[in-house]
C-alpha cells in the first residue's frame, strides 16, 4: 500500500505533505470527541418499536409555513391559536401533537423559547379545554409521549404529559421504565414520575428516598413522602439511627454509601447538626411521636440540659430552679445523667458534679476520668488535707480541648461586680397581699375583685419544654394592692370556670390589662385554656413594650433614671429605667408545672405582675408634666389609630385654653427632644427639610415625596454606610431609620440629625414626622417631585406628543390642537415644554428614555397633559398620584392644602 493511499481519509490537499505533519493531523484528530444525538422516535413505541413520525404532504407544507411563522412571532397567542385549530380537526390530535414535535428542531433538548416544547404546551392546553380528544388516544401513541419527555427536567411537562395522555393506564409498561431511570441515576425524574402516576409504593427507603436526601434535595423527598405515606415512619427511623452517638453520621451511613454505590452525594447533610434538624422536620411534619426517633429525643435531652447549665452557671437561675428543672428531664435515662455529669465536670464545678453523683447513685466507675480522679484524691488518707487544688487542671486529665474552653466560658469574671439580693426590686406588698387561687370560692372571689378595676397587671408562667409542647401553669393578675396567682394546674377549675374568666376578664372591654410582650402570653393563654379569647379586641390590651418604643420615638424627656447604662428591650432593663432597680429573673426559667411552689418562686411571679403597675405610673407623670394625656397615648397605640396626638387633646377642651394647650405641647415637645426646629416661631417648609430615608421603612419614602419633601432613599444592595453618612452630613438630611442602622447613624451623625422611626403603618408615620418637625405644606408643593428618583425637573408634554412617541401616529378622534397651556396653581417645580427633538428620540432634554411602555393606552388617549421626569423618564399625569386619607385627613386642617383630595391609587400601571 503507498503511503498516500494510506491517508484516504484525510482531507484535500494534504496529501503531497510529509508524513511528520500527517501523523500529527491524525493523532489530532483522533483526540476529537463526537457526540451523536439519537434520533428520539427510536424505540419510542410500546414493545420498542420505531416511531413514524411522517407528516401527511399538506401537514407538511403548513408545518413548514408554521416553522416560518414561529421563528417571526415565537410565543404568541395567535401562534397558539394557529396550531390549537389544526390539531383539534385532526382525528387524532395527541399523536399529530407527537409527529409535529418529532420534526421540531430542538425536540431532543427542551428549553424555553423551544418550538417543540410550545407544541407540547400547546396540546396539553388544548386538552383542559377539549378532554374528549383523548379518546382517540392508544397505548402505543402513551408510551410514546413518555419516552419523548421522561428526562427532560421540566417537571410541570411531566405533569401535564401524564394528565393529558392518560398515563396511568399504561402504568404497568412504565414501572420497568422508572426502574432503568433509577438505575441510570435519575432520581429526580423517577421521583416526580412515580409521584404523577401514583406508583412510589415500587421504590423503598433506599432506592429512592436516601438518594434525594444524601443530594439536599429534601423538598422533593418530602413531596414523595406527601404520597408515599408507608414510608413516612421508616424514613425517619432510619434517619434517627445514624445520630447514634457511638459513632459519628457518615460512620453510620457509611455501610450503606457502599453498599448502593450512590453518586453526588453532598456530604454537608452526613454531618450531626443538619441531619438531627432533618429528622426534627420530618418527625415534626409526619407527626412521628418522639419514641420512634430515640437518638434524636436523647440529643434533645442533652442539649437542654446543658443549655439550663449554662443560663445557671452564667447567674441566669437560682440553684434550685436549676436542680429542679434538671432532675425533671435527667431522670428519664442513666444516659443523660452521665452526660450532665460530664459537662459539669469539664465545667469544673467539682462541688455541683459530686451532688448529681449522690443523688443518681453513680458508681465510682462510671464517673468521668476527671472525677474519678478528683475523688479518689479525696479518698486518699495522705491527700486528705492538701489544700492545692489551684494546682488541679482538667486539661491534665484525659478530658478534651473542647473541655478546657467551657470551663473557661463558665467561669465568672472577677471583675465584673455580682448583684445582691438588695440590689433588685422588691415587691412593696404584704405577703398576705399575694392570694394563691387553686379553689373554686377563691376563684369567684377574685373575678368579682378585679371586676371592680379599670387597670390590672398580667403575666402567666409555664415550664420549659424540650418538645416546646408548653402549657401555661400559672396566671398573675395584679392591681395596686393585691396579686392574685392562679393555679392553672387546680383540678378545682373546670372548663366553665376558665370561661368566665375570659368573659368577665380577658375579654372585657371596660378593663385594660397590662403586660409585656403580650403576644406571647395571649398566644400561650389561648392554646392552654378554654378562655375562648377575644384576640380582635386590641382595644382592652396595653404591652408597654409597645408604650416604651412610642415614647423613645417621640423622643420627649429622659427616663427618672435614664442614666443607668441599659441595652436592650426587656422588661428588666425598662424595669431599671424606671424604677432604678432590675428585676431578679433567677426564676423566671424554673418548673413552675411543680406543687407546690417555692416561696421564692411566688414573690418573683407576684413581681413580674405587680411591677407593671409600677412602671405604668412613672410614665404617665412623665408625661403629665409635659402636658400629655396618657390616656389619648395609650388609645392610640391599642386602636392602631394613627397618633394625632396634641389636635386630639385640644379637641376635648374649648376656647383660646384649647389652642394654648396644644401649643405648649409643642413647645415641650421640641424642649425635650433631640430635633429642635430651627426656630421657634417659625414652621419648616417642604424647601428647607431634607431626609435620608432607610429602604427597610418600606414606602414612606414616597409618601413623603407626594407632599414635596426632598427624601432619598438608601438602597439596600449598595452595602455602603459610610457613603450615605457622608451624603446626610454634607447636605444635612435627616436619616430615617430604626433598629441597629439608628445606632450606626446617630453614633456618626448624632442624634439631632436621627430619627428612631417606630413600628407603625406608613400614613401614621407620615403624621408624626409632620407634627414633630412642624412641617408646613403648601399645596403648590404636592405630587412636585418624582415618586422614583425624587427629581424636581420635570417635561411637560400633551396627548398629542405622548401618542406620537408612544405608538408613531394619533388616534383616530385626536386632532393633536391641544396647548401646552395648563390650569390650576403654579407648582414649585421646573416644568419645561417638551420639544421636537425630544420626541423624535423619545428621550428627556439630559438624555434619559421616555418610560413610555409602563402607561396603559386608556391613559395616553384619554388623558390631555403628562408630566416626565427629566432624571429617570417615569412619566405619570394629574390626578395619577393622590394622599392617602390619613394624609388628607391631617392636612386639611391647613387652610393651604385644604382643597387637596385624598384616596390612594396607583400612579402608573405597567402594561
Amino acid at each position: 500500500m503507498t503511503s498516500k493511499g494510506k491517508y484516504c481519509g484525510i482531507p484535500a490537499g494534504f496529501e503531497d505533505d510529509d508524513d511528520n505533519s500527517l501523523d500529527g493531523l491524525l493523532c489530532s484528530s483522533q483526540n476529537l470527541k463526537i457526540t451523536v444525538v439519537p434520533d428520539i422516535t427510536t424505540g419510542a413505541g410500546l414493545n420498542g418499536e420505531d416511531f413514524d413520525k411522517t407528516l401527511s404532504p399538506e401537514m407538511d407544507n403548513w408545518f413548514e409555513d408554521f416553522k416560518e411563522t414561529f421563528g417571526k412571532c415565537n410565543r404568541t397567542p395567535a401562534t397558539q391559536h394557529q396550531l390549537k385549530l389544526v390539531l383539534i380537526r385532526d382525528p387524532q390530535p395527541l399523536l399529530q401533537a407527537l409527529r409535529l414535535f418529532a420534526s421540531s428542531p430542538g425536540c431532543n433538548y427542551l428549553k424555553n423559547k423551544n418550538m417543540a416544547l410550545f407544541i407540547l404546551e400547546s396540546v396539553c392546553e388544548l386538552y383542559k379545554q377539549h378532554p374528549t380528544i383523548e379518546a382517540s388516544c392508544d397505548d402505543n401513541t402513551r408510551m410514546v409521549a413518555f419516552n419523548f419527555v421522561k428526562t427532560c427536567g421540566i417537571v410541570p411537562l411531566y405533569k401535564a404529559v401524564t394528565e393529558t395522555y392518560q398515563l396511568h393506564k399504561i402504568q404497568n409498561y412504565l414501572i420497568p421504565k422508572l426502574q432503568k431511570l433509577l438505575n441510570d441515576k435519575f432520581y429526580r425524574d423517577a421521583a416526580y414520575w412515580s409521584i404523577f402516576l401514583n406508583c412510589t409504593h415500587i421504590f423503598g427507603l433506599f432506592d429512592l428516598l436516601l438518594p434525594l436526601l444524601l443530594q439536599d434535595k429534601i423538598n422533593l423527598a418530602e413531596e414523595f413522602l406527601n404520597v408515599a405515606k408507608e414510608q413516612q415512619l421508616p424514613t425517619v427511623q432510619f434517619l434517627d439511627s445514624l445520630l447514634d452517638r457511638k459513632k459519628t453520621v457518615y460512620e453510620n451511613c457509611d455501610e450503606i454509601l457502599k453498599k448502593y454505590n450512590y453518586s453526588d452525594v453532598k456530604h454537608n447533610i452526613l454531618s450531626y447538626r443538619p441531619m438531627s434538624k432533618l429528622v426534627t422536620r420530618l418527625a415534626k411534619k409526619y407527626n412521628i411521636n418522639p419514641e420512634y426517633t430515640p437518638n434524636l429525643k436523647y440529643s434533645k435531652s442533652c442539649s437542654y440540659l446543658h443549655y439550663l447549665y449554662h443560663k445557671y452557671q452564667e447567674g441566669g437561675m437560682s440553684l434550685d430552679s436549676w436542680r429542679e428543672l434538671a432532675r425533671e428531664e435527667a431522670k428519664k435515662s442513666r444516659a443523660l445523667q452521665l452526660d450532665l455529669i460530664t459537662r459539669i465536670v469539664n465545667a469544673g464545678d467539682w462541688d455541683e458534679a459530686n451532688y448529681w453523683v449522690q443523688l443518681y447513685n453513680i458508681p465510682l466507675e462510671e464517673c468521668p476520668p476527671p472525677l474519678q480522679m478528683k475523688m479518689g484524691k479525696r479518698d486518699t488518707a495522705d491527700n486528705l488535707n492538701d489544700s492545692s487544688e489551684s494546682s488541679w487542671d482538667v486539661a491534665t486529665t484525659t478530658t478534651t480541648t473542647t473541655s478546657v474552653k467551657t470551663k473557661t466560658k463558665y467561669k465568672h469574671n472577677p471583675q465584673t461586680p455580682q448583684l445582691q439580693k438588695d440590689d433588685y426590686l422588691k415587691l412593696q406588698l404584704p405577703t398576705e397581699s399575694i392570694i394563691l387561687v387553686d379553689t373554686k370560692p377563691k376563684f369567684l372571689e377574685m373575678l368579682q375583685y378585679l371586676e371592680q378595676f379599670l387597670l390590672i397587671g398580667f403575666d402567666s408562667e409555664w415550664k420549659p419544654s424540650v418538645n416546646n409542647d408548653n402549657r401555661v401553669s400559672l396566671i398573675q393578675l395584679a392591681t395596686a394592692e393585691r396579686v392574685y396567682l392562679v393555679d392553672c394546674l387546680s383540678p378545682n377549675l373546670d372548663d366553665e370556670s376558665w370561661k368566665m374568666m375570659g368573659r368577665r376578664i380577658f375579654n372585657n372591654l371596660e378593663i385594660l390589662k397590662l403586660g409585656f410582650s403580650l403576644h406571647y402570653d395571649l398566644q400561650m393563654l389561648h392554646k392552654s385554656l378554654p378562655l375562648q379569647l377575644n384576640l380582635q379586641a386590641t382595644s382592652c390590651y396595653l404591652d408597654l413594650r409597645d408604650l416604651w418604643r412610642r415614647l423613645k420615638y417621640m423622643q420627649i424627656s429622659p427616663f427618672p433614671y435614664q442614666q443607668i447604662s441599659v441595652a436592650g428591650e426587656s422588661l428588666c432593663a425598662l424595669t431599671e429605667m424606671c424604677l432604678g432597680k432590675k428585676l431578679d429573673k433567677s426564676n423566671q426559667c424554673s418548673n413552675w408545672a411543680n406543687r407546690p411552689l417555692r416561696q421564692d418562686q411566688i414573690t418573683y411571679a407576684a413581681l413580674d405582675a405587680h411591677c407593671l403597675l409600677q412602671i405604668y405610673q412613672v410614665l404617665a407623670e412623665l408625661l403629665l408634666r409635659i402636658g400629655i394625656d396618657i390616656d389619648v397615648l395609650v388609645e392610640e397605640i391599642t386602636t392602631s389609630k394613627s397618633g394625632y396626638l396634641f389636635r386630639s387633646k385640644a379637641k376635648n377642651q374649648s376656647g383660646p385654653s384649647a389652642t394654648g394647650y396644644a401649643r405648649n405641647a409643642h413647645q415641650n415637645l421640641s424642649e425635650w427632644g433631640h430635633h429642635k426646629p430651627k426656630s421657634n416661631k417659625a414652621k419648616s417648609s417642604t424647601q428647607t427639610i431634607r431626609f435620608l430615608c432607610d429602604s427597610m421603612l418600606i414606602g414612606l419614602s414616597k409618601e413623603l415625596r407626594k407632599l414635596g419633601l426632598d427624601s432619598l432613599e438608601i438602597n439596600e444592595h449598595k452595602n455602603d454606610t459610610q457613603f450615605y453618612i457622608d451624603l446626610a452630613r454634607n447636605e444635612q438630611r435627616i436619616v430615617l431609620t430604626r433598629d441597629s442602622r439608628y445606632l450606626i447613624f446617630s453614633r456618626e451623625l448624632g442624634q439631632t440629625q436621627c430619627m428612631d422611626m417606630p413600628c407603625d403603618a406608613i400614613e401614621n408615620q407620615v403624621i408624626q414626622i409632620l407634627q414633630y418637625f412642624q412641617i408646613h405644606v403648601d399645596e403648590r408643593h404636592l405630587f412636585t417631585r418624582c415618586l422614583e428618583c425624587n427629581g424636581n425637573d420635570f417635561v411637560l408634554a400633551n396627548r398629542f406628543e405622548m401618542q406620537l412617541m408612544r405608538f408613531g401616529q394619533l388616534h383616530q378622534d385626536d386632532n393633536g390642537s391641544l396647548s401646552h397651556d395648563i390650569k390650576g396653581t403654579q407648582k414649585f417645580w421646573n416644568l419645561h415644554k417638551i420639544n421636537d427633538s425630544d420626541i423624535q428620540t423619545k428621550t428627556t432634554p439630559k438624555g434619559n428614555p421616555i418610560k413610555l411602555k409602563r402607561i396603559k393606552p386608556f391613559y395616553l388617549y384619554n388623558k390631555d397633559y403628562f408630566y416626565i421626569c427629566d432624571n429617570c423618564g417615569l412619566c405619570t399625569w394629574p390626578e395619577a398620584n393622590k394622599l392617602n386619607k390619613v394624609a388628607m385627613s391631617y392636612l386639611s386642617q391647613t387652610p393651604a392644602v385644604a382643597g387637596a383630595q385624598g384616596t390612594s391609587s396607583t400612579a402608573n400601571t405597567s402594561n
